[in-house]
């Protein structure tokens, strides 16, 4: 019961961090395609 509960909390926190940093790399992204758009007008 007890590892039950462990494993199924890491995985929802894996879940969860690997969301997050998803939606940061896409905000990066777009940032530095601006940055880099800018650079080459």
């Amino acid at each position: 019961m007890c590892s039950m509960m462990s494993i199924k909390l890491t995985y929802g926190n894996r879940i969860r961090i690997g969301w997050y940093s998803s939606q940061n790399i896409s905000k990066f992204w777009k940032i530095s395609m601006i940055i880099y758009l800018l650079v080459n007008r």
